[in-house]
């Protein structure tokens, strides 16, 4: 299943909700003019309000994100993904 993709192709990907406390790094996977999507750890992501996150944010990009009390912001150690 591997070598023909269809492993890949049949797993499902679902939303989770953001994480409440805590630091993450997460990797940009789509965005639009009110919510950015993360791609989050086992085929799942979730979505944030951009106006949550101070400074613009760019597809394919990885930020390091602190949650406190479910409200995102962006950390100081900002990586551009490779």
């Amino acid at each position: 299943m591997r070598a023909s993709g269809a492993a890949i192709r049949e797993m499902p990907i679902t939303e989770r909700p953001a994480p409440q406390t805590g630091q993450f790094s997460a990797k940009v996977v789509a965005k639009d003019g009110a919510q950015v999507a993360f791609a989050a750890a086992g085929n799942s992501f979730f979505v944030l309000p951009s106006s949550s996150l101070c400074g613009d944010v760019q597809v394919g990009e990885r930020l390091s994100l602190r949650f406190n009390q479910g409200r995102a912001s962006l950390e100081n150690g900002r990586t551009r993904g490779r």
